[in-house]
């Protein structure tokens, strides 16, 4: 039942056709009062009935009735200019809008939205201030690492460059450059060799003292110094056993250890060096100049701490090498049982002369077989012997040694007895191209024990005085393991190097390693090249040791200052 009459208003009737009729005289007073109306067609829009882009916080109205529900106001068309006739909210108000669902958050994010009636263009501003502050953190960042660097002592980086970058060998105009080896294609060889024979051994050994595996820190021992004891650097033609095998044709190629533990681990390497290539005949010599770096050790090579250029300073990379070269030979007759005890091998040192004092030291002329008709000789040493479960066992000795702290960053006084694998891995890093030569040394003379010292300044600034800090052994192929460190790809450089060479004509050649890129070039030298400080014909033997016995009287007379030149005189022995 309907409690009202519900009226409804006159309909005008157009008997001409669809729509109201065409006079509007009429129909336009009939229209209900305050109802918006607008004419259409098919190309005009009716006009909204609701505003789903609107925003309660852009409608001024809005913030006068901060109680009202915000999602309402997509029907309140009060403020708007388009609807003048909207003269009355309270009905536009009764609408509810059933979808709960918050309105969509702007892209730019949230903490945007209060503010876009202030500024329109906020957001983007915004973004290029973000972006500016990204900007000026970066430029702080960069500035801090510059100070750490800085404070690390990197500002010598340019004179580090200024020492690496220098060859160890002037390069002359006449010289031919014949190849150029990029170490990258090293890393890809691979050559296996059978198990070696040796044809000769030579020399003596002494036993090696086991008390110095127990040198802790805490006990440790003054390095004593061996002045007396003649070390023989002697390069490969100038070796009279290597002289008569080459007649004998024992081999096609000869070498030393030494020269052989270069080209193997020359990817290794950051100093440049240099090895001098004699073919005769169908033979092929390796050789090192007198003098040459291959005599010393280099110290800190791998790392990315700068050392002094400056010669004289006593942490420049030579005098760092000098005093190495001075430690690892003073260690390797320290740590032996000095009563007399020897033993001795069928043929003495080759290069002693008779009633002279030598250090204790064996040389094993070994053969390999590169090819069907290809051998190599190499004379390769051992310091000493030990007697383990009634088995005798070669040993290598060799110390690293520490100058100072704040460049390796690790005390090894304090380390040392607590976290011993820590401060070889930080020798690993900082001297991996001689470590990795040490050890093929002890795989080319199959040591069944190589021993390492850590030899240590009394004092950072003094350089004359050491200490032995500890003793570590290490079996060669194992240590090669931990150090990645391959012998098929040893082999694999040694026999490319071998098969380049073998195509050349007869004649001298030169193989330097690049001093500022990780390559090696070969020159084509004239036959007289390194006369001065080089011997290519055998000479007697007063002859050969008649220049280290002047330098030597130079040494007893300076005193103990000129302790490290004693290296360079062996060096030339």
């Amino acid at each position: 039942m309907v409690s009202g009459e519900f009226e409804i208003g006159a309909v005008p009737f157009n008997p001409d056709g669809w729509g109201p009729p065409e006079s509007t005289a009429t129909t336009t007073a009939a229209l209900p009062l305050h109802v918006p109306f607008a004419p259409f067609s098919r190309s005009e829009k009716l006009g909204r009935i609701a505003d789903w882009t609107r925003n309660a916080y852009n409608n001024p109205s809005n913030r006068q009735n901060a109680s009202k529900n915000p999602a309402d106001t997509v029907f309140d068309f009060s403020a708007d200019d388009s609807f003048p006739l909207s003269a009355n909210p309270d009905e536009d108000s009764s609408f509810r809008l059933v979808d709960g669902k918050p309105p969509p958050r702007p892209k730019f994010g949230p903490k945007w939205r209060f503010n876009q009636h202030h500024r329109p263009q906020l957001p983007q501003r915004r973004d290029e201030e973000v972006e500016a502050r990204k900007r000026e953190a970066e430029k702080e960042r960069a500035r801090r690492d510059r100070h750490y660097n800085l404070n690390r002592s990197n500002v010598n980086q340019t004179r580090r460059e200024a020492a690496v970058f220098k060859s160890s060998v002037d390069i002359q105009p006449e010289w031919n450059m014949l190849d150029q080896i990029p170490f990258s294609t090293f890393s890809k060889l691979s050559f296996s060799v059978s198990e070696p024979e040796d044809l000769l051994l030579s020399g003596s050994l002494e036993y090696y003292d086991r008390s110095y595996d127990r040198v802790t820190p805490k006990n440790e021992r003054r390095l004593e110094r061996f002045k007396y004891r003649n070390f023989f650097k002697v390069t490969t033609t100038d070796d009279p056993v290597i002289r008569r095998l080459a007649n004998e044709d024992k081999a096609t190629v000869f070498a030393t250890d030494a020269i052989l533990a270069t080209l193997m681990c020359a990817p290794r390497s950051v100093y440049s060096w240099d090895i001098v290539i004699q073919r005769v005949g169908n033979k092929l010599f390796f050789d090192k100049r007198d003098g040459s770096q291959l005599d010393l050790l280099s110290v800190h090579e791998t790392s990315q701490e700068p050392l002094p250029e400056a010669k004289d300073d006593i942490n420049s990379a030579y005098s760092l090498s000098v005093e190495a070269a001075y430690i690892n030979q003073n260690f390797s007759q320290q740590v032996l049982v000095r009563d007399g005890n020897k033993l001795t091998f069928d043929e003495p040192n080759p290069f002693a002369n008779e009633g002279e004092e030598v250090a204790s030291v064996a040389y094993r002329y070994r053969r390999w077989k590169l090819d069907d008709d290809m051998y190599l000789v190499a004379r390769c040493e051992v310091q000493s012997v030990v007697d383990v479960n009634n088995q005798r066992s070669f040993l290598t000795l060799n110390a690293l040694n520490e100058f100072d702290s704040k460049y390796s960053g690790v005390d090894w006084r304090q380390k040392l007895e607590t976290q011993r694998g820590a401060v070889l891995a930080t020798e690993l890093k900082n001297n991996a191209n001689k470590l990795a030569k040490w050890t093929a040394q002890s795989l080319l003379a199959s040591a069944d024990l190589m021993k390492l010292g850590y030899v240590s300044r009394v004092h950072p600034r003094d350089h004359f005085n050491h200490v032995i800090l500890a003793v570590m052994g290490y079996k060669p192929k194992d240590f090669a393991t931990q150090i990645n460190l391959s012998t098929a790809n040893m082999w694999g450089i040694v026999k490319s190097i071998v098969d380049l060479c073998m195509k050349l004509n007869e004649g001298k050649y030169v193989l330097v390693k690049d001093p500022s890129k990780p390559q090696v070039r070969i020159y084509e030298v004239p036959p007289d090249a390194f006369e001065n400080d080089y011997v290519e014909e055998p000479l007697p033997e007063e002859e050969q040791v008649q220049p280290p016995t002047e330098n030597a009287e130079g040494v007893e007379a300076n005193g103990a200052a000129n302790d490290l030149d004693d290296v360079v005189v062996d060096a030339q022995a």
